[in-house]
């Protein structure tokens, strides 16, 4: 295969997105729309990945990419078009061989095996231009493929200057191009303005190749589908649901079981394993991990979650950046906040939140409880309506409850405090002080049961 350099054009205004945020950072399952673009150039072996951006209103999209190594940023002074914004790449392309790809920041659904069959046959006809076209039945703004009686490629026309028979065309321009380095060079110096708009079409390459009789190829694909350009909300809501219906047909192929795939939402990095069952209404976004053989159920939410073997989530739990190990069940109703840690065969039960806790192996949190800046250690029993008050005002403070304690029902732990392993804290006690192993903690008032009380303050009134 031929060296590669990649152009990805992402220094469209996006004005119909009406949104202080650019286009290309639209987030797509999970990433922005201009991520799929850079990662796929990086999946190709690109030598060089040169972005496109404008010199107004670019400072979202240059911090973000700073997260890509290995990326050049080139700046287009003006929105002059296409055509000009790949001039703004000529001085960066000297002195590279082989091709280059022009890609879109806004196009995130093409996949890598479109474009190495592409690419493949554009080595194998050794030309100086491929294009890629699709055919819709919605070829509306679009810019059309006309050909000749043989099928060769003749022109592209725009479609506001395309005739009424020319519209009825729907076999469409994607915009996406392999050429020849050194002769985009050449043709780049000679593009001109259009007479009307003003702008440099990069659509013009295809004429001049046409009339310099160079080798040209064109792969035609069947549907929008991976080749759909975001420009509008609409837009993007219809690249979301193709995205995830990739999504969740791949994890199906690897083992998944989707009871109502049409009402589940996945991001991009979420990784799954087999046997799972995902119900509908879920949830798993970010970098989400789930091992194998779990059950998730309906309403779920997990983002950038770790969650290990035979772990069963119950409905309507909200989890954040936590760990849940093997054999664990949690909810209905719980919420793990970032840092918290279940361990094996452990329980969280209804209305339970963890904040920076970590609950051992086997050890149960049953129901409605807080439980915040606490290590819990294994087999240990906490009761309902226990909280750890962490916060004084000013600072968190760490509650460290040993393994096999019995933990009573509604315990304040007053941070920071220590209990030791095999303690009893019985039920209603506000824990103040360090519990030593194995002892019995009650710290509430001696009941006082005043006969004859209530007669008394009736006859008063």
């Amino acid at each position: 295969m031929f060296e590669i350099t990649s152009i990805i054009l992402a220094a469209g205004e996006g004005k119909r997105m009406k949104s202080a945020l650019p286009k290309v950072l639209h987030p797509v399952c999970g990433r922005p729309a201009i991520d799929y673009s850079v990662q796929l150039a990086q999946k190709l072996g690109s030598k060089k990945i040169l972005t496109v951006v404008s010199k107004l209103k670019s400072d979202l999209v240059l911090q973000h990419l700073k997260n890509f190594k290995d990326l050049k940023i080139v700046f287009q002074s003006s929105p002059m078009g296409t055509g000009h914004a790949v001039q703004s790449c000529v001085t960066s392309l000297n002195g590279s061989k082989g091709y280059v790809l022009i890609l879109y920041g806004d196009v995130p659904l093409i996949q890598e095996k479109t474009l190495k069959q592409f690419l493949n046959l554009v080595s194998l006809e050794k030309a100086t231009l491929g294009l890629i076209t699709t055919v819709t039945q919605e070829p509306q703004g679009y810019g059309r493929i006309v050909r000749d009686s043989s099928a060769k490629v003749l022109r592209i026309v725009e479609e506001k200057e395309a005739s009424q028979t020319e519209k009825q065309i729907q076999e469409i321009n994607t915009g996406i191009y392999a050429v020849k380095t050194d002769w985009l060079l050449q043709t780049l110096k000679k593009l001109k303005p259009h007479p009307v708009s003003g702008e440099y079409y990069l659509t013009d390459i295809v004429e001049a190749a046409i009339q310099n009789r160079e080798p040209m190829v064109s792969m035609t694909c069947n549907g929008l589908g991976e080749f759909l350009g975001i420009n509008t909300r609409k837009q993007l809501s219809e690249a979301i649901e193709l995205m995830k219906d990739r999504l969740i047909e791949k994890w199906m192929t690897e083992g998944v079981t989707f009871i109502d795939p049409r009402h589940v939402y996945i991001d991009s990095d979420v990784t799954i394993g087999q046997e799972c069952v995902i119900h509908p209404q879920v949830y798993l976004q970010g970098k989400t991990e789930i091992g194998k053989n779990c059950v998730i159920e309906c309403g779920a939410v997990l983002k950038d979650m770790v969650v290990g073997d035979n772990v069963h989530i119950k409905p309507y739990c909200v989890l954040e950046e936590s760990i849940i190990e093997s054999e664990a069940q949690i909810g209905p109703f719980a919420r793990l906040r970032p840092g918290s840690q279940v361990g094996k065969k452990a329980r969280v039960g209804n209305f339970v939140e963890l904040k920076k806790t970590k609950l051992g192996a086997g050890a149960k949190a049953n129901h409605l409880s807080y439980l915040g800046d606490a290590d819990i250690g294994a087999e240990t029993n906490v009761g309902c309506g226990t909280i750890t008050c962490n916060y004084d005002g000013v600072k968190k403070h760490p509650t460290k409850i040993g393994k096999k304690v019995f933990v009573g029902s509604d315990v304040q732990f007053v941070a920071p405090v220590k209990v030791g392993d095999g303690a009893y804290i019985g039920a209603g006690s506000t824990i103040t002080e360090d519990v030593p192993s194995g002892a019995l903690a009650i710290a509430r008032q001696r009941q006082v049961n005043k006969k004859g009380w209530a007669k008394k303050k009736n006859s008063k009134s």
